[in-house]
């Protein structure tokens, strides 16, 4: 798990839209899927920052720890 972390890490960008998220993972992780288990509070709230009201943006430390626990 260490090394796909570094290689996700070193892929992605410190903080990026999670519009993106499908494109930037080649589909292994679907944002649909992380939008649901937001609303659903599965995912910790320090994975994701706004920015303007509508356009919800991943912090990707925390949420590449969230992430590696759930496929672990």
């Amino acid at each position: 798990m260490l090394e796909l972390k570094q290689q996700l890490t070193d892929h992605l960008p410190p903080v990026f839209a999670g519009t993106s998220l499908d494109a930037l993972t080649g589909d292994a992780v679907r944002w649909r899927t992380v939008q649901n288990l937001r609303a659903q509070k599965k995912i910790p709230s320090e994975c994701f920052m706004r920015h303007g009201a509508r356009k919800v943006l991943i912090v990707r430390d925390p949420f590449l720890d969230w992430w590696l626990k759930e496929i672990d």
